[in-house]
């Protein structure tokens, strides 16, 4: 399969995107089901955080249904933002009715790795360890702050690095690191989340000072590991169509199983998840 063939099986795009709405689902404090293939999550212990207090649909609603469901559940609720996680395809017209109120749409797609594929290749000169979980956050909120997105404010930051505390809701999350050998300092981070016999690879990211060393093949080669040591029998992960990680992820067996949409809208720019589902 190349790089940019999607799968033919619509079995394997349905378990996926279904998957990441049932995990979205678990996380979040509360989900409203509004009609069949969509729900309003709320999460009002972090607020700054639009993957818990959105709008998640698995079939297109139309923009109409999308738009009355923010002000209807989000807006009752004191939020400012609109956030919709559209985990499928969007009609033009859904998008430029979106657009037309004011939303950003981003584009996403999801891609999977079955672990009968075998084990990754790790770099044996790296060493990859756990990290406690009581130093995740402080990791998060650097990466944050450092990395993902300097500008946010410091309650942004906290929140942002907080809603981890919700995230074991939907089963167990694992954190593998790197560390520069001479300070002792996380460069590397890879996070595994698991649900039933699926198992998600997320927040891979190493500090720029520490990148092209291959790092993020030795997490890699760890998670994937992990991932058929819990009896999964699939690997998940999103991606930016537009963006170069996909390719990587794709060289490492990764195909693409389906898209999916998220959609933002608040005062002044974009907000702290836009473009994340999770």
């Amino acid at each position: 399969m190349s790089d940019t063939e999607v799968p033919t099986s619509p079995e394997l795009g349905d378990r996926v995107s279904d998957w990441y709405a049932e995990q979205l689902r678990r996380r979040a404090t509360s989900a409203v089901e509004l009609a069949d293939g969509a729900w309003a999550l709320s999460t009002p212990e972090w607020p700054r955080s639009y993957a818990g207090n959105g709008i998640l649909v698995r079939r297109d609603p139309g923009a109409d249904a999308l738009l009355s469901w923010g002000d209807e559940h989000l807006g009752a609720a004191g939020l400012d933002h609109r956030y919709v996680m559209a985990f499928c395809d969007l009609a033009a017209s859904t998008r430029a009715g979106l657009a037309a109120a004011g939303f950003e749409l981003e584009p996403e797609m999801f891609m999977a790795r079955p672990t009968s594929a075998g084990l990754l290749h790790a770099p044996t000169a790296i060493h990859v360890e756990v990290l406690a979980a009581d130093e995740v956050r402080a990791l998060t909120e650097r990466l944050w702050r450092e990395v993902w997105n300097p500008s946010y404010d410091d309650e942004t930051v906290r929140q942002l690095a907080g809603r981890a505390d919700v995230s074991t809701r939907s089963g167990p999350v694992v954190t593998f690191v790197v560390r520069d050998p001479v300070s002792g300092d996380v460069v590397s981070r890879l996070d595994v989340a698991v649900m039933g016999e699926t198992a998600e690879v997320d927040a891979v990211v190493t500090f720029p000072a520490f990148r092209g060393h291959g790092h993020a093949d030795a997490l890699l080669a760890a998670g994937i590991a992990e991932i058929a040591s819990r009896g999964c029998d699939l690997a998940v992960l999103t991606a930016l169509p537009g963006d170069w990680p996909w390719q990587w992820y794709a060289r490492r067996g990764f195909a693409r199983t389906g898209d999916s949409w998220i959609a933002t809208k608040v005062p002044g720019v974009g907000g702290p998840d836009a473009g994340a589902a999770g």
